[in-house]
Protein backbone atom coordinates (compact mmCIF):
# COMPACT_ATOMS: atom_id res chain seq x y z
CA UNK A 1 0.00 0.00 0.00
CA UNK A 2 1.45 3.40 -0.98
CA UNK A 3 1.92 6.19 1.56
CA UNK A 4 -0.83 8.26 -0.12
CA UNK A 5 -3.25 5.32 -0.08
CA UNK A 6 -2.49 4.61 3.57
CA UNK A 7 -2.92 8.30 4.44
CA UNK A 8 -6.32 8.38 2.72
CA UNK A 9 -7.36 5.19 4.51
CA UNK A 10 -6.31 6.63 7.87
CA UNK A 11 -8.09 9.92 7.19
CA UNK A 12 -11.21 8.06 6.13
CA UNK A 13 -11.07 5.94 9.30
CA UNK A 14 -10.72 9.03 11.47
CA UNK A 15 -13.59 10.78 9.74
CA UNK A 16 -15.92 7.82 9.32
CA UNK A 17 -15.31 6.17 12.69
CA UNK A 18 -17.88 8.20 14.67
CA UNK A 19 -20.45 7.51 11.92
CA UNK A 20 -20.07 3.73 11.91
CA UNK A 21 -23.80 3.29 11.87
CA UNK A 22 -24.56 5.89 9.18
CA UNK A 23 -26.31 4.69 6.06
CA UNK A 24 -24.28 3.31 3.17
CA UNK A 25 -24.91 6.25 0.88
CA UNK A 26 -23.50 8.78 3.39
CA UNK A 27 -20.49 6.58 4.09
CA UNK A 28 -19.69 6.11 0.43
CA UNK A 29 -20.05 9.84 -0.17
CA UNK A 30 -17.51 10.57 2.55
CA UNK A 31 -15.14 7.92 1.23
CA UNK A 32 -15.42 9.44 -2.24
CA UNK A 33 -14.61 12.88 -0.88
CA UNK A 34 -11.57 11.54 0.96
CA UNK A 35 -10.42 9.65 -2.15
CA UNK A 36 -10.70 12.85 -4.19
CA UNK A 37 -8.11 14.58 -2.02
CA UNK A 38 -4.86 15.47 -3.77
CA UNK A 39 -1.29 15.26 -2.46
CA UNK A 40 -2.29 13.40 0.70
CA UNK A 41 0.69 12.85 2.96
CA UNK A 42 1.04 11.28 6.38
CA UNK A 43 3.61 12.93 8.68
CA UNK A 44 4.75 12.11 12.17
CA UNK A 45 7.53 11.48 14.63
CA UNK A 46 8.64 9.44 17.61
CA UNK A 47 10.89 10.64 20.44
CA UNK A 48 12.74 8.85 23.23
CA UNK A 49 14.77 10.59 25.93
CA UNK A 50 17.51 9.69 28.38
CA UNK A 51 17.80 12.36 31.10
CA UNK A 52 20.13 12.82 34.06
CA UNK A 53 19.27 15.71 36.43
CA UNK A 54 21.83 16.80 39.01
CA UNK A 55 19.19 18.13 41.42
CA UNK A 56 17.20 14.90 41.64
CA UNK A 57 18.78 12.57 44.20
CA UNK A 58 16.47 9.70 43.33
CA UNK A 59 17.24 9.99 39.64
CA UNK A 60 20.99 10.24 40.11
CA UNK A 61 20.94 7.16 42.36
CA UNK A 62 19.25 5.11 39.64
CA UNK A 63 21.51 6.53 36.91
CA UNK A 64 18.98 8.70 35.11
CA UNK A 65 15.83 7.80 33.22
CA UNK A 66 15.31 6.48 29.69
CA UNK A 67 11.67 7.05 28.68
CA UNK A 68 9.24 7.57 25.84
CA UNK A 69 8.78 11.29 25.24
CA UNK A 70 6.38 11.90 22.35
CA UNK A 71 4.50 10.48 19.39
CA UNK A 72 2.96 12.81 16.83
CA UNK A 73 0.80 12.22 13.80
CA UNK A 74 -0.14 14.67 11.06
CA UNK A 75 -2.02 14.74 7.79
CA UNK A 76 -1.31 17.07 4.89
CA UNK A 77 -3.90 17.15 2.10
CA UNK A 78 -5.18 19.32 -0.74
CA UNK A 79 -8.33 19.62 -2.83
CA UNK A 80 -9.18 22.24 -5.45
CA UNK A 81 -6.48 24.62 -4.24
CA UNK A 82 -7.32 24.40 -0.51
CA UNK A 83 -4.67 22.70 1.64
CA UNK A 84 -5.01 21.13 5.06
CA UNK A 85 -2.13 20.93 7.52
CA UNK A 86 -2.67 19.22 10.86
CA UNK A 87 -0.77 17.52 13.65
CA UNK A 88 -1.75 15.86 16.93
CA UNK A 89 0.70 14.89 19.67
CA UNK A 90 0.78 12.39 22.54
CA UNK A 91 3.22 13.10 25.38
CA UNK A 92 4.58 11.30 28.42
CA UNK A 93 4.53 12.29 32.11
CA UNK A 94 0.81 12.92 32.25
CA UNK A 95 0.99 15.66 29.59
CA UNK A 96 -1.55 13.73 27.58
CA UNK A 97 -2.66 14.52 24.03
CA UNK A 98 -3.03 17.90 22.37
CA UNK A 99 -3.39 19.65 19.03
CA UNK A 100 -0.13 21.07 17.70
CA UNK A 101 -1.61 22.88 14.71
CA UNK A 102 -4.63 22.66 12.42
CA UNK A 103 -5.22 25.10 9.59
CA UNK A 104 -6.48 25.49 6.03
CA UNK A 105 -4.43 27.37 3.45
CA UNK A 106 -4.78 28.64 -0.10
CA UNK A 107 -2.73 30.75 -2.49
CA UNK A 108 -4.09 34.24 -3.12
CA UNK A 109 -1.35 34.77 -5.74
CA UNK A 110 1.97 33.28 -6.78
CA UNK A 111 3.70 34.97 -3.81
CA UNK A 112 0.89 35.16 -1.24
CA UNK A 113 -0.63 32.46 0.96
CA UNK A 114 -3.55 32.73 3.40
CA UNK A 115 -3.86 30.40 6.42
CA UNK A 116 -6.92 30.04 8.65
CA UNK A 117 -7.03 28.00 11.87
CA UNK A 118 -4.52 27.15 14.59
CA UNK A 119 -1.40 28.42 12.89
CA UNK A 120 2.10 29.53 13.89
CA UNK A 121 2.40 33.05 15.29
CA UNK A 122 4.75 35.10 13.04
CA UNK A 123 7.24 36.44 15.58
CA UNK A 124 11.02 36.51 15.79
CA UNK A 125 13.25 33.77 14.42
CA UNK A 126 11.41 31.25 12.25
CA UNK A 127 10.75 28.41 11.99
CA UNK A 128 12.45 27.62 15.32
CA UNK A 129 14.69 29.55 17.66
CA UNK A 130 17.12 27.22 19.49
CA UNK A 131 18.75 23.93 18.55
CA UNK A 132 18.09 21.83 21.64
CA UNK A 133 15.40 19.43 22.83
CA UNK A 134 14.38 21.54 25.83
CA UNK A 135 14.16 24.87 24.05
CA UNK A 136 14.72 28.19 25.78
CA UNK A 137 13.04 31.04 27.64
CA UNK A 138 11.30 32.38 24.53
CA UNK A 139 9.47 29.06 24.13
CA UNK A 140 8.09 29.09 27.67
CA UNK A 141 7.20 32.77 27.40
CA UNK A 142 5.17 32.17 24.22
CA UNK A 143 7.50 33.85 21.70
CA UNK A 144 8.89 30.74 19.99
CA UNK A 145 7.02 27.89 18.26
CA UNK A 146 3.70 29.40 19.37
CA UNK A 147 0.37 28.56 17.69
CA UNK A 148 -2.86 30.56 18.06
CA UNK A 149 -6.31 30.57 16.44
CA UNK A 150 -6.89 33.09 13.68
CA UNK A 151 -5.95 34.12 10.15
CA UNK A 152 -2.49 34.80 8.68
CA UNK A 153 -1.28 36.21 5.38
CA UNK A 154 2.24 35.39 4.15
CA UNK A 155 3.71 37.20 1.18
CA UNK A 156 7.10 37.68 -0.47
CA UNK A 157 8.26 40.62 -2.56
CA UNK A 158 11.85 40.80 -3.70
CA UNK A 159 14.06 40.34 -0.63
CA UNK A 160 11.16 40.96 1.75
CA UNK A 161 9.27 38.23 3.60
CA UNK A 162 6.14 39.69 5.23
CA UNK A 163 3.62 38.03 7.54
CA UNK A 164 0.51 39.67 8.97
CA UNK A 165 -1.88 37.90 11.33
CA UNK A 166 -4.93 38.32 13.56
CA UNK A 167 -5.60 35.83 16.35
CA UNK A 168 -8.92 35.78 18.18
CA UNK A 169 -7.53 33.50 20.91
CA UNK A 170 -4.89 30.91 21.74
CA UNK A 171 -4.77 27.26 20.76
CA UNK A 172 -7.03 26.09 23.63
CA UNK A 173 -9.59 27.46 26.08
CA UNK A 174 -8.17 30.37 28.16
CA UNK A 175 -8.60 28.37 31.38
CA UNK A 176 -6.92 25.24 30.00
CA UNK A 177 -3.20 24.82 30.73
CA UNK A 178 -3.24 21.48 28.89
CA UNK A 179 -2.03 22.97 25.62
CA UNK A 180 0.97 22.79 23.30
CA UNK A 181 1.65 26.54 23.04
CA UNK A 182 2.54 28.54 26.13
CA UNK A 183 0.08 31.41 26.56
CA UNK A 184 -1.47 33.54 29.27
CA UNK A 185 -3.96 31.30 31.10
CA UNK A 186 -6.53 32.04 33.80
CA UNK A 187 -7.59 30.03 36.85
CA UNK A 188 -11.24 29.75 35.91
CA UNK A 189 -13.71 30.21 38.75
CA UNK A 190 -11.34 29.11 41.51
CA UNK A 191 -8.48 31.62 41.52
CA UNK A 192 -7.35 35.23 41.29
CA UNK A 193 -5.54 34.95 37.95
CA UNK A 194 -8.27 35.81 35.46
CA UNK A 195 -6.48 37.24 32.42
CA UNK A 196 -7.07 35.89 28.91
CA UNK A 197 -5.37 36.65 25.58
CA UNK A 198 -7.67 37.95 22.85
CA UNK A 199 -7.70 40.02 19.62
CA UNK A 200 -3.96 39.77 18.96
CA UNK A 201 -2.30 41.35 15.90
CA UNK A 202 1.12 40.35 14.59
CA UNK A 203 3.41 41.81 11.94
CA UNK A 204 6.73 40.24 11.00
CA UNK A 205 8.98 41.76 8.33
CA UNK A 206 12.22 40.00 7.38
CA UNK A 207 14.75 41.10 4.79
CA UNK A 208 17.17 38.71 3.07
CA UNK A 209 20.57 40.39 3.21
CA UNK A 210 21.92 37.46 1.18
CA UNK A 211 21.04 33.83 0.57
CA UNK A 212 22.59 33.04 3.96
CA UNK A 213 21.59 36.03 6.12
CA UNK A 214 18.33 37.59 7.30
CA UNK A 215 17.41 40.56 9.49
CA UNK A 216 13.92 41.26 10.72
CA UNK A 217 11.54 43.04 13.04
CA UNK A 218 8.40 41.66 14.73
CA UNK A 219 5.53 43.54 16.38
CA UNK A 220 2.76 42.06 18.51
CA UNK A 221 -0.20 43.77 20.18
CA UNK A 222 -3.30 42.24 21.74
CA UNK A 223 -5.99 42.48 24.34
CA UNK A 224 -5.75 41.06 27.86
CA UNK A 225 -9.29 40.56 29.14
CA UNK A 226 -9.84 40.15 32.87
CA UNK A 227 -12.83 37.97 33.73
CA UNK A 228 -13.15 39.39 37.27
CA UNK A 229 -13.03 43.12 36.53
CA UNK A 230 -14.55 42.88 33.06
CA UNK A 231 -11.86 45.27 31.81
CA UNK A 232 -9.52 44.95 28.85
CA UNK A 233 -5.81 45.41 29.40
CA UNK A 234 -3.18 44.91 26.74
CA UNK A 235 -0.11 42.87 25.90
CA UNK A 236 2.60 44.07 23.57
CA UNK A 237 5.94 42.80 22.32
CA UNK A 238 8.59 43.74 19.79
CA UNK A 239 11.64 41.89 18.54
CA UNK A 240 14.69 42.39 16.37
CA UNK A 241 16.46 39.36 14.97
CA UNK A 242 19.44 38.47 12.82
CA UNK A 243 20.28 35.00 11.52
CA UNK A 244 23.09 33.96 9.21
CA UNK A 245 25.22 31.10 7.99
CA UNK A 246 28.90 31.66 7.30
CA UNK A 247 30.13 28.45 5.72
CA UNK A 248 29.96 25.87 8.50
CA UNK A 249 29.15 28.52 11.14
CA UNK A 250 25.60 29.57 12.05
CA UNK A 251 24.24 32.34 14.26
CA UNK A 252 20.80 33.18 15.67
CA UNK A 253 20.47 36.44 17.59
CA UNK A 254 17.39 38.17 18.93
CA UNK A 255 16.30 40.88 21.34
CA UNK A 256 12.70 40.99 22.62
CA UNK A 257 10.88 43.57 24.71
CA UNK A 258 7.48 42.56 26.11
CA UNK A 259 4.93 44.10 28.48
CA UNK A 260 1.68 42.75 29.96
CA UNK A 261 -0.56 45.51 31.29
CA UNK A 262 -3.43 43.74 33.02
CA UNK A 263 -6.59 45.22 34.54
CA UNK A 264 -6.44 43.03 37.64
CA UNK A 265 -8.75 43.07 40.62
CA UNK A 266 -7.64 44.87 43.80
CA UNK A 267 -4.96 42.92 45.61
CA UNK A 268 -3.66 41.09 42.54
CA UNK A 269 -0.12 42.08 41.58
CA UNK A 270 0.46 43.78 38.24
CA UNK A 271 4.14 42.77 38.34
CA UNK A 272 3.44 39.22 37.17
CA UNK A 273 1.31 37.37 34.64
CA UNK A 274 0.28 33.71 34.70
CA UNK A 275 1.48 31.53 31.82
CA UNK A 276 0.52 27.94 31.10
CA UNK A 277 1.30 24.99 28.88
CA UNK A 278 1.59 21.18 29.03
CA UNK A 279 -0.70 21.17 32.07
CA UNK A 280 1.51 23.50 34.15
CA UNK A 281 0.79 27.02 35.39
CA UNK A 282 3.51 29.46 36.49
CA UNK A 283 4.06 33.16 36.97
CA UNK A 284 6.32 35.32 34.79
CA UNK A 285 7.53 38.89 35.04
CA UNK A 286 4.95 41.18 33.45
CA UNK A 287 7.63 43.37 31.85
CA UNK A 288 11.05 42.20 30.71
CA UNK A 289 13.67 42.04 27.99
CA UNK A 290 14.83 38.74 26.47
CA UNK A 291 18.20 38.32 24.79
CA UNK A 292 19.17 35.33 22.64
CA UNK A 293 22.49 34.28 21.13
CA UNK A 294 22.74 30.83 19.54
CA UNK A 295 25.85 29.62 17.73
CA UNK A 296 26.39 26.45 15.69
CA UNK A 297 29.15 24.77 13.71
CA UNK A 298 28.82 21.87 11.28
CA UNK A 299 31.69 19.50 11.96
CA UNK A 300 33.33 17.86 8.91
CA UNK A 301 32.35 14.42 10.18
CA UNK A 302 29.98 12.78 7.76
CA UNK A 303 29.88 9.73 5.60
CA UNK A 304 28.31 6.30 5.69
CA UNK A 305 25.12 6.55 7.70
CA UNK A 306 25.99 9.99 9.18
CA UNK A 307 24.59 12.96 7.24
CA UNK A 308 25.49 15.77 9.64
CA UNK A 309 27.21 16.43 12.96
CA UNK A 310 26.52 19.89 14.39
CA UNK A 311 27.97 21.47 17.52
CA UNK A 312 25.88 24.25 19.08
CA UNK A 313 25.59 26.52 22.08
CA UNK A 314 22.32 28.33 22.87
CA UNK A 315 22.23 31.12 25.46
CA UNK A 316 19.34 33.33 26.55
CA UNK A 317 18.73 35.83 29.33
CA UNK A 318 15.42 37.04 30.79
CA UNK A 319 16.13 40.52 32.16
CA UNK A 320 13.14 41.46 34.34
CA UNK A 321 11.99 45.04 34.97
CA UNK A 322 11.28 44.66 38.67
CA UNK A 323 14.57 45.00 40.56
CA UNK A 324 13.57 42.56 43.28
CA UNK A 325 13.09 39.78 40.68
CA UNK A 326 16.06 37.53 39.97
CA UNK A 327 16.98 37.29 36.29
CA UNK A 328 16.66 33.94 34.49
CA UNK A 329 19.40 32.39 32.36
CA UNK A 330 19.67 29.25 30.24
CA UNK A 331 22.69 27.84 28.42
CA UNK A 332 22.71 24.63 26.38
CA UNK A 333 25.84 23.08 24.91
CA UNK A 334 25.03 20.23 22.57
CA UNK A 335 25.75 18.06 19.57
CA UNK A 336 23.25 17.02 16.89
CA UNK A 337 23.87 13.86 14.87
CA UNK A 338 21.66 13.32 11.79
CA UNK A 339 21.32 9.80 10.39
CA UNK A 340 18.69 9.73 7.68
CA UNK A 341 15.40 10.55 9.41
CA UNK A 342 16.89 9.96 12.88
CA UNK A 343 17.96 13.10 14.74
CA UNK A 344 19.92 12.57 17.97
CA UNK A 345 20.67 15.46 20.34
CA UNK A 346 23.22 15.28 23.14
CA UNK A 347 22.54 18.29 25.39
CA UNK A 348 24.03 19.70 28.59
CA UNK A 349 21.64 22.39 29.82
CA UNK A 350 22.48 24.70 32.72
CA UNK A 351 20.00 27.24 34.06
CA UNK A 352 18.94 29.31 37.03
CA UNK A 353 15.51 30.66 37.90
CA UNK A 354 13.92 28.73 35.05
CA UNK A 355 10.72 26.63 35.28
CA UNK A 356 11.20 22.85 35.37
CA UNK A 357 14.99 23.06 35.81
CA UNK A 358 16.14 22.67 39.41
CA UNK A 359 14.56 21.76 42.74
CA UNK A 360 13.19 25.25 43.43
CA UNK A 361 9.64 26.55 43.03
CA UNK A 362 9.05 26.44 39.26
CA UNK A 363 5.85 28.52 39.59
CA UNK A 364 7.94 31.56 40.62
CA UNK A 365 11.11 30.98 38.57
CA UNK A 366 10.25 33.41 35.74
CA UNK A 367 8.95 35.96 38.29
CA UNK A 368 10.80 36.61 41.57
CA UNK A 369 12.95 33.50 41.13
CA UNK A 370 12.74 29.86 42.17
CA UNK A 371 14.15 30.49 45.67
CA UNK A 372 17.53 28.92 44.95
CA UNK A 373 19.13 31.37 42.51
CA UNK A 374 21.79 28.80 41.68
CA UNK A 375 22.81 27.00 38.51
CA UNK A 376 21.22 23.59 37.94
CA UNK A 377 22.28 21.21 35.18
CA UNK A 378 20.85 18.24 33.35
CA UNK A 379 22.18 15.98 30.62
CA UNK A 380 19.75 14.83 27.95
CA UNK A 381 19.93 12.53 24.97
CA UNK A 382 16.97 12.71 22.60
CA UNK A 383 16.33 10.24 19.81
CA UNK A 384 13.81 11.69 17.35
CA UNK A 385 12.62 9.95 14.19
CA UNK A 386 10.56 12.06 11.80
CA UNK A 387 8.78 11.26 8.54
Amino acid sequence: MSNATFSRALLATLLIGPQAFADTHETNSLEQRVTALENVRLTGGFRLNYTYKDWSEAQTERGGDFTYNQINLGIEAEHQGVRLSSQYRWYDSGNGAMVHHLYFATDASDNTEVQVGITKVPFGILPFESHSYWGDATLYLGFNDDYDSGIKVLTKSGNWDLQLAYFASGDAAPTDAQRFSFDVVSDGDAGVQQNQETHQFNLRAAYALSEQAEAGVSLQYGGLYNETTGKMGNAQAAALHYTATYGAFGVQSEAIRYSYNAENADGVSDDTIQMGGFGARYMAAAQANVYVLNLSYDLPWKGGIVNQVQLYNDYNLLDKNKEAFRDSQINTLGVLVVTGNLYTNFDVTSAKNVPFIGAGDYTKAFAEGDGENGWQTFFNVQFGYYF
